[in-house]
């Protein structure tokens, strides 16, 4: 089944085991819809999860997960990403795609694979592409206009403006 994360678990709130949502997209429709995740972390646990209800909430959403009662239950859940299925995402406008199509797209200079992308990470100081490079090094692409181009997710293929960047 192909997933995407959605949001990312934050702190309990109130006392019946409620738990804050931080949308990935910013918008939180979709969330509300939400029946059936799955919870994973950093750490490799992967849980299944049944959602009893869902309430807009700031940048996000509260969550009440099935089996998590109280807030000192539900907080073992605080810090995991919600992942769902992709007809349960936000929906896109034309032009628009998820960052995990970015995966598996080739890096182009002058019409010419320079390297992939293997994964889309936060630097803290915004987006990166992780890629790897046609001679098997690996390095990062601030996710910018200064040094990304035109992204075509039918093409699977994104410009690099600044191929200096893999030097």
């Amino acid at each position: 089944m192909d997933e995407l994360a959605l949001g990312r678990l934050g702190a309990p709130h109130g006392v019946e085991g409620r738990i804050r949502l931080v949308s990935f997209s910013g918008e939180n429709e979709h969330l509300l819809k939400l029946k059936e995740a799955t919870l994973k972390g950093s750490d490799g646990r992967v849980l299944k999860v049944r959602i009893e209800s869902a309430r807009e909430f700031g940048d996000g959403a509260l969550l009440k997960i099935a089996g998590y009662d109280s807030p000192e239950a539900v907080h073992v859940l605080a810090g995991l990403e919600l992942w769902a299925p992709r007809d349960k995402a936000a929906p896109l406008d034309e032009d628009q795609y998820y960052y995990a199509d970015l995966v598996g797209c080739t890096i182009v200079v002058g019409g010419k694979t320079v390297a992939t992308v293997i994964a889309v990470c936060d630097g803290g100081g915004g987006d990166l592409l992780e890629v790897k490079k046609a001679d098997g090094g690996s390095s990062y692409v601030p996710f910018r206009k200064e040094f990304v181009g035109k992204v075509d997710i039918k093409a699977r293929s994104v410009e690099l403006v600044a191929p200096w960047i893999l030097e």
